[in-house]
């Protein structure tokens, strides 16, 4: 019951956003020189929206929907909807207070609906992009970040993740937001498959990073923070505010490439990083334990082509990232990788729409073995393999549909479990 009071909430808040799009309730982009009629569905809200803004209070809210089925292969047939709200509120500190250079943020979400992956396909890599945590509604962020020497260093301290929406903590590249399948989008998965200390959105926890940049083509971030996997259980809501757990440390080097304010080259980055996963880790098969678990990651993307003038950000561009989680005796999945293309604008009639191709691929440990239940016997597991294309279709500012197909080859590693094929779209509406 409370699953589908969650999906008729969303159908019906996804009905009226669509119905005053149609009705002309926002002007188009084109038409208008105002930023919030660029950016969200139901524009400046009359007006509040830059009046808070000229305060320093910034609130979004979001809206993702994955209705997908899987039509062959996996461990059944099915179809389901995984959805996600989420709601962020920040206050600049400058613009309210007076108090330079200071922002607190705070975020709810809300998870609801089944998941594809783990119930009909049965694969690591989750299909649906809202499928990142378990169902329930939760606290996100709860933060204070302050930037100081002329914002050539940010520190943030509070509920935080590794990852972010916005690109700006670990990982991270822009190219990972044009695919449906959380194989890609935040951020790597390797590294959350194997350091359960890592928090990716919406799970948070305690830590604090320190972000220095130097110079506009380069920069230095690093964080510690709690550790502990129980704090992500969905009956916690968030509210854990224990320091229970062992410590993740991440950190990362960046370069970006044509970025710096002048350039006219074709942009791209490059970022190299390590974490530790502190505490003890239990081998596989072996029945010890070791302490702690540590890998290693790079990543970077680059536009190759560009079509129209700079600033219409109309353009092709390649990614790729690795992570290398090196013991096999407690990693489940010691190498990753994903690669892929992203066209941007592919079409002068429809700037803001994208194309995505990519092949994500993860090697299961040689320790591992499929369940005892499996048939005919238990058997190493090998890797699993997502290849997604997606069509990212901007119907209106603030409205994005995404249809998609992803074939998953070895779903969970298991090569008893035919490859499957998931056809869906992802829905996300921006507020």
């Amino acid at each position: 019951m409370k699953r589908l009071a969650h999906r008729s909430a969303f159908g019906l808040l996804l009905w009226l956003s669509v119905t005053s799009a149609a009705v002309g309730g926002v002007a188009p982009a084109a038409a208008s020189t105002d930023p919030w009629s660029e950016d969200y569905l139901l524009g400046d809200w009359l007006g509040v929206r830059p009046f808070l803004a000229e305060r320093g209070i910034r609130l979004q809210v979001l809206v993702i929907n994955d209705p997908f089925g899987n039509v062959t292969g996996g461990k059944s047939l099915g179809f389901t909807d995984y959805n996600l709200v989420c709601a962020d509120l920040t206050v600049d500190t400058d613009k309210l207070l007076g108090w330079s250079g200071g922002e607190f943020h705070i975020g709810f979400a809300d998870n609801a609906g089944r998941s594809l992956s783990a119930e009909d396909v049965g694969n690591a890599f989750p299909i649906q992009l809202a499928d990142v945590a378990p169902v329930g509604p939760r606290l996100t962020y709860l933060s204070f970040t302050q930037t100081l020497f002329d914002e050539k260093v940010s520190v943030r301290i509070g509920r935080l993740t590794i990852n972010s929406v916005y690109n700006e903590e670990f990982a991270a590249s822009e190219y990972f937001n044009a695919f449906s399948s959380v194989a890609f989008n935040l951020v790597p998965i390797g590294i959350f498959l194997n350091a359960p200390g890592a928090f990716g959105y919406p799970l948070t926890t305690w830590g604090a990073r320190v972000k220095y940049e130097p110079v506009e083509s380069f920069y230095l971030i690093a964080g510690c923070y709690n550790g502990d996997p129980s704090v992500q259980n969905a009956n916690r809501y968030g509210l854990d505010f224990t320091f229970d757990g062992p410590p993740f440390v991440i950190a990362e080097a960046g370069y970006r490439i044509n970025q710096r304010t002048g350039d006219t080259g074709l942009p791209g980055n490059l970022k190299a990083g390590a974490y530790f996963n502190g505490g003890t880790a239990e081998e596989f098969g072996s029945g010890s334990t070791s302490s702690g678990r540590f890998g290693f990651y790079l990543l970077g993307d680059q536009a190759l082509m560009r079509w129209g003038d700079r600033d219409d950000n109309r353009y092709l561009g390649v990614f790729g990232a690795f992570v290398c989680a090196p013991d096999q005796s407690v990693n489940p999945m010691p190498i990753f990788f994903d690669t892929g293309l992203v066209a941007y604008g592919p079409l002068r009639c429809r700037p803001k729409d994208y194309i995505a191709l990519g092949t994500a691929y993860g090697a299961y440990s040689t320790d591992l073995t499929t369940p005892e239940e499996t048939t005919p016997s238990p058997a190493m597991l090998d890797y699993e393999m997502t290849v997604e294309l997606s069509y990212g279709c901007q119907v209106r500012p603030g409205l994005l549909v995404q249809p998609a197909l992803q074939y998953i080859v070895h779903p969970g590693g298991d090569p008893s479990i035919p490859n499957a094929l998931a056809i869906g779209a992802n829905i996300v509406v921006s507020f």
